[in-house]
Order: C-alpha cells, then structure tokens, then sequence
C-alpha cells in the first residue's frame, strides 16, 4: 500500500522540475547530484513552495491537485521536516524547541520522552548554542517526530557530521522512524547513507525522477550499470567503437581501452566501468597479460578510506576515474593524494551500455 503518491512539475526559469514516484511505509534516499532539485522536491512535498501543476497523495489526504485547485497549508499536512541547516529556534531550550509543534496538556511530557528517545536526557534546558552539532541533530529529529507526523522529510542534516557522529545517528534515525512507522524520505548525496538508511532510492537528475529501486538490487551483478552510474558509482565514457588491427577499441578524444565485443556494435557507444574492476599496477612488477593492453596513467585527485575500503577519483586521459578497493590492498605503493600511478582495466570488464540506459537517462 502506498503512503504518498506524487506526481508535479515546476519551472524555475531555464530549470524544469519533474518530480513521479509512490512511497510505502518505508524509508526512501532522494539520491542525485548537486542541482538536482532535491531540496526542492523536499519544499514542495511539505508545502513551503507550490508546484505549477499536479498532484499530491498523502495517506488519502490530497495535500495538492492542480485540476481542483486544492492547496493545504504546511502547518496543515503533518508533515516532520529537517533541514540541513536544522532551523532550531536559538531563544528556546531543547524541550521548548520539540514541544513547539505540539498541542494538549501532555506536550511537556511527550517532548521530555522524545528528547530521552534521542538519548538527550538532562539536557532539557539546554539552548541551541550549548549544545554539540549532534545533539542539535538529535533535538531537530525529536521535533519533527513527537508530532507524530504521517510523513517525515529531511534534507541532508548529517552532512556537517563527522564518520563516527554520522553513522550513529543514521542508526538512531532509521530505529526511530520504524519503530514509529513513519515513511521517510532522506536526502543525500553519499552512496554509504542509501545503502545504511534505505530501502528505496528514487534516483534524480536534471529536475526529473530517473527511477525506484530496491536497494537491495542496486548491487545485484545483473543490474544495469546505469544504475550504479546513475548513483555516482564507477566510470561512464561515451565514445565510439572501431577497429583496429583486428581488435576493437572503444576510443575517446582522450584515450582508448581494448574491449571485448561483437563487431556488429562498431560506431557510436559508451563504456561503464566498476569500479572495483579498476586495477593499480605496481610499477616494477611485470603487468597481467589480461591489463597490459590497457595501461593508463593517471594523477590521484583524492583518496576515501570509508568502512575498511579505500575509495581513488584518477584523473587520467582526460577522464575521472573512480576505483574502489579492499583497505589492506595495494599497500606497498603508499597512495596519497596528488600521486602519479598507472592503472588498468581488463578489456573483459568493460561493459558496454545497452539501450535500456537510455531509458533512464
């Protein structure tokens, strides 16, 4: 059964936003880059900013439909929503600031519960400034919760935190919204918040809606590398294939990479390649028959060590490279950032797109 339905668009000057998707009983990540239209979609879902045409489903309730000119109010949706800039009221304490939202003779009471729900006890009292950027997290997630909202948006409040601060309070926000089974929408841009809070990604881009998927299938190896694309996730190079000297190469203004296909698909194309199947050579170690053809060197631009692996963006050929590998990998070349290294790919993994690329691009 589906919680929220939406479906809208708006135009913002040379910006179109074209926003389609259904939401269960679920946490959903609004994954895509910067510019998307993410934080937009957040804005017009809780009402602070209207659409030019289209509708809104929340729980049966229309929040919005063009056609019947129905509009409800922001304070009207019971919608929770976090920025990312928390918006916590600087002249209240912590409890004053979760019990703002609520109404009765209970709300001292039921913002007291939400603070030591949010592992905030003792510090009731506490303003804004006196307190630690997560605990301000936490004052924020316990504000837009203790309402018990039908819907519960948050536009990418953990971005400010550091790996240890933000993996913890990932946890406590995805127990919190099961444990109150209050569908969620997350926006982010890292791949590590998708995969640890979600259980649905609705992929953006360019203002329009890519696809839905099961999180769980975003790493099956029989998924479309436009996927993992789509998420930021590994090299997409288009190009074309040619012919030579009875191999096929698939060239770039930049560079070329021996491939392994049928000749039938000679011409225009574009290459995905995982990341993981990125390979680093060691300079004075003879190179695998299966990379020598295709040696690459390239400069490190940055370095990520996330959860045991170790993340590379390369700038090589004229392209960024994104490699991604097991942190007790490759540790004799001592890799830093501004590094020169060579590196390869085995013809055998790279993919070449197939038409259903298109479809969600």
């Amino acid at each position: 059964m589906n919680c929220l339905e939406v479906s809208f668009s708006k135009d913002l000057g040379s910006f179109s936003l074209r926003i389609s998707f259904e939401l269960g009983e679920e946490i959903a990540a609004l994954f895509g880059p910067s510019g998307a239209g993410k934080s937009l979609t957040l804005k017009i879902l809780a009402g602070l900013d209207r659409p030019k045409e289209g509708r809104i489903v929340l729980n049966g309730r229309v929040l919005y439909d063009s056609a019947s000119s129905v509009f409800v109010k922001a304070c009207q949706r019971r919608i929770g929503l976090v920025f990312q800039e928390l918006a916590l009221f600087p002249h209240m304490t912590a409890l004053e600031n979760v019990a703002y939202g609520l109404k009765g003779p209970n709300k001292w009471k039921i913002a007291r519960q939400w603070l030591d729900r949010v592992k905030l006890e003792g510090l009731y009292d506490r303003m804004p400034n006196q307190l630690s950027g997560g605990q301000r997290q936490r004052v924020a997630l316990a504000r837009a919760l203790a309402p018990k909202p039908d819907l519960l948006l948050l536009d990418e409040p953990f971005s400010a935190l550091d790996g240890p601060m933000r993996r913890a309070l990932r946890r406590e926000l995805k127990k919190l919204s099961l444990e109150s089974q209050t569908p969620t929408i997350y926006v982010t841009h890292d791949i590590e918040d998708v995969c640890s809070l979600a259980s649905r990604v609705f992929l953006i881009r360019d203002g329009k809606t890519l696809a839905s998927i099961d999180v769980d299938k975003l790493w099956d190896p029989h998924a479309q590398e436009s996927i993992w694309h789509s998420l930021g996730w590994g090299t997409l190079i288009h190009g074309k294939i040619e012919e030579d000297g009875g191999s096929l190469y698939f060239k770039w203004d930049k560079g070329r990479l021996k491939v392994s296909c049928s000749r039938h698909l000679i011409g225009e194309a574009s290459v995905f390649i995982h990341p993981n199947h990125v390979k680093l050579l060691y300079p004075d170690v003879p190179v695998d028959p299966e990379l020598e053809a295709n040696v690459i060197e390239g400069k490190i631009i940055e370095k990520i060590e996330i959860n045991g692996s170790v993340r590379l963006y390369i700038k090589g050929s004229g392209i960024e490279w994104h490699a991604e590998y097991p942190g007790d990998s490759y540790l004799m070349l001592e890799i830093k950032e501004g590094q020169s290294v060579l590196f390869s790919i085995a013809p055998s993994k790279i993919s070449l797109l197939t038409p259903c690329f298109n479809s969600v691009s």
